[in-house]
């Protein structure tokens, strides 16, 4: 199977940002994309004034958006923010052939301050409550985001369930992009014998919050597949369901082969 990660350079204007997306997203159809990813916040700025207005309650634009786009793929929209009961969530839908088949709100939020690097998503984000390992026609595919990547007990327990891939939209930036977003990618590899596909928005230096970019793919003996540098593009990664039996058979340190 192909998975096309789409890494899109996120403007101040909601409707651009989802105007770009769709021409993304069927560029990569044209590709032969059966999954197709979008970045982490992928139709606002990662910042708290722009996430904060750009939230959504309910089935709104960007979710309709979504739902009409994932018409004949899988498709996992990135992360938006999604306003439910008064809080703003980190939201990741998960679609199929036009139908909501899973979300995950993020549970790991990204609270840092280190080398001139100071975040606080707590002061305007509520953490999720639940992981979230979704059936699709091609398998179980686990949904984690971002900060999530530094928390191994949490992919332990998407790990109950044998997912064959982990898609993790990845808003990192150029303070610990640089020292651990390949890393972090290449270690839940390993502790999970499977693919682990990360997708970034594109740079943008003029940006308050410049993501890295540098989306990838990792296989689950923990090479790097692919890569993209920090600027727009379409990451194609075919993917091989078999390959995950095959290492979890040789190295059997889970015992858990895909059905």
């Amino acid at each position: 199977m192909k998975i096309a990660l789409c890494q899109i350079k996120v403007t101040q204007i909601k409707d651009t940002n989802l105007k770009k997306a769709g021409l993304f997203i069927e560029k990569a159809k044209l590709s032969g994309a059966e999954i197709i990813v979008l970045p982490e916040m992928f139709n606002t700025p990662y910042t708290k004034g722009f996430i904060t207005s750009n939230a959504e309650e309910g089935h709104g634009k960007t979710y309709k958006f979504l739902k009409e786009n994932s018409k004949g793929i899988i498709l996992i929209g990135g992360s938006i923010p999604e306003k439910d009961g008064g809080k703003i969530y980190n939201t990741t839908f998960a679609f199929e052939d036009g139908k909501e088949i899973g979300k995950y709100r993020k549970m790991n939020l990204f609270d840092v301050d280190y080398d001139g690097l100071c975040f606080q998503e707590s002061d305007f984000i509520a953490p999720g409550e639940t992981t979230t390992v979704i059936e699709t026609s091609l398998g179980k595919i686990a949904l984690a985001i971002c900060f999530d990547l530094r928390y191994p007990t949490f992919f332990q327990k998407l790990e109950q369930e044998n997912p064959f891939l982990y898609i993790v939209p990845a808003a990192f930036n150029n303070v610990s992009g640089p020292a651990h977003y390949k890393l972090l990618a290449r270690s839940r590899g390993l502790d999970t014998q499977s693919f682990i596909a990360l997708c970034s928005p594109a740079s943008d230096i003029d940006s308050e919050y410049c993501p890295y970019g540098h989306s990838l793919v990792t296989d689950p003996w923990g090479n790097v597949l692919n890569e993209l540098d920090d600027t727009e593009g379409i990451l194609l990664q075919n993917i091989d369901i078999e390959y995950v039996n095959q290492i979890r058979s040789k190295l059997p340190i889970k015992k858990k082969l895909i059905t």
